[in-house]
């Protein structure tokens, strides 16, 4: 056809978090376009995709071949729902379309091939003459080989949300977004849409460098990663420096992990073909620049810097330069080489075991203070309740002291009021005597004589 129109379903999302499974991928289709300057759509696909389209069988617009009609030498019947070719014995040939019985004498019968096209496919119709259509399904259409050099079906390209794909086309005055040189013109496409390519349009396939992960961690590789569709949703990256050296020659494996997102996509097609392998070569720079300040206690000290965007000013720049920001870089640990990281074993099982002896020789006094304290305490708490008891006796001996006193005190008031009413009764009947004419001097006088009497 002269363009490949396979076009591809997986869209430019990294998706590092789950590697895919590594697969041996044939690149030489790849390495053409690429050597060649055009950008034509790779046929192959990576991961998930990948396998999908290389266990799928091919893919075949025509429907499957029945029995043509039926007759003998005269006569010719074509069955309702399809199309033969009849060639005279001059040689023109005219197309008959069933339900229909015809006159075959010394003609010769073909049956055609049915090309259909479903909602979401269409057909590529390339003619003898070089010109080349392309219909969208719902459609069909019958192939005739005196008009059609061939018929082929392809899917259309989905995009979805937050994508876009770089179509490039000649002589498309209409559009708006996009850029001319050499009269070929540069237009975008964001989803959520569907992508048919018209006769002689191409798609830009991205050849960014991709991650080839596993146990011994993450490692990018050019063309590691291919696409059409090109995410603009917020995305990150595994990436592992390895072989850095400190201001002490202590070789390092440092792990990062970046964010970053995709603002400006026209500017990323002018100025960096990978912007993946931009951000590897700074980051790298920069991990090198702050490693190589500080020996490998230093760096230890330091390592949370390796969080802070200020940190990676190369990156920071690169970045703005390709049209992306760089959000957040997490800083995922270091890795040591197989002698260095025995001493640091080493090192930590001292300090280890170092602090297992200071923690039990701890708890021992601990557990010490502790008895001490608990005697203490019970002393303590035996001479307050021994102080306590002999206040209680002592408020006691005080309480009965002072009910004796008020006892004796209330008995010396009883007597003292019985005094004062016996002397009031007895003035009252001195006072009647009195008044009974008796002399009270005499009458006293005998009383006092008789009461000496008879206590003698």
């Amino acid at each position: 056809m002269g363009m490949d129109y396979k076009l591809r379903k997986n869209s430019g999302a990294l998706n590092e978090v789950v590697q895919a499974p590594q697969m041996q991928v044939d690149t030489s289709h790849l390495t053409r376009v690429l050597s060649s300057g055009d950008n034509e759509a790779p046929v192959f696909a990576q991961g998930r995709d990948q396998n999908r389209m290389m266990a799928a069988p091919a893919r075949r617009s025509a429907e499957p071949t029945r029995q043509g009609g039926w007759g003998g030498a005269f006569f010719y019947s074509v069955r309702e729902g399809e199309r033969v070719l009849v060639t005279d014995p001059e040689g023109a040939v005219r197309q008959v379309a069933g339900p229909m019985r015809f006159w075959r004498w010394r003609c010769r019968v073909e049956l055609m091939a049915h090309h259909v096209a479903h909602p979401g496919e269409f057909l590529i119709v390339c003619f003898r003459d070089g010109r080349q259509e392309h219909l969208a399904g719902p459609a069909h259409v019958w192939f005739d080989p005196t008009q059609h050099a061939s018929i082929e079906k392809e899917d259309v390209l989905q995009i979805g949300a937050k994508e876009a794909i770089v179509v490039y086309s000649k002589d498309d005055p209409g559009s708006t977004a996009g850029s001319t040189t050499g009269g070929i013109t540069r237009r975008l496409i964001h989803g959520p849409a569907t992508f048919m390519p018209a006769p002689g349009e191409w798609l830009h396939t991205f050849a960014w460098h991709g991650t080839r992960g596993g146990q011994g961690g993450y490692h990018k590789v050019p063309n590691g990663l291919i696409f059409q569709k090109i995410w603009l949703m917020p995305d990150q990256m595994y990436h592992d420096v390895s072989d850095v050296r400190t201001a002490d020659d202590a070789v390092l494996t440092v792990r990062l992990m970046i964010f970053f997102v995709l603002e400006d996509l026209p500017r990323m097609l002018e100025t960096s073909h990978d912007p993946i392998g931009d951000f590897i070569n700074a980051a790298t720079s920069d991990v090198i620049a702050f490693t190589g300040r500080h020996s490998f206690d230093n760096f230890k000290k330091n390592i949370q810097k390796l969080n802070e965007l200020e940190t990676y000013d190369q990156l920071l720049a690169r970045a703005l330069q390709c049209g992306y920001r760089i959000t957040k870089i997490v800083y995922r640990g270091y890795g040591a080489p197989e002698s260095l990281q025995n001493m640091h074993d080493e090192a930590i099982e001292s300090r280890t075991r170092l602090q297992l002896e200071r923690a039990t020789r701890e708890q021992a006094q601990d557990l010490e203070d502790f008895t001490l304290e608990r005697a203490l305490a019970r002393n303590v708490r035996q001479r307050e309740e021994a102080d306590q008891r002999r206040e209680a006796d002592l408020r006691d001996r005080l309480g009965r002291r002072e009910a004796a006193r008020a006892e004796e005190l209330a008995d010396a008031q009883q007597a003292a009021q019985l005094s004062v009413h016996l002397a009031e009764v007895e003035e009252k009947r001195l006072a009647g005597l009195r008044e009974l004419g008796v002399d009270l001097t005499t009458y006293l006088c005998n009383r006092r004589i008789k009461i000496s009497g008879v206590d003698k």
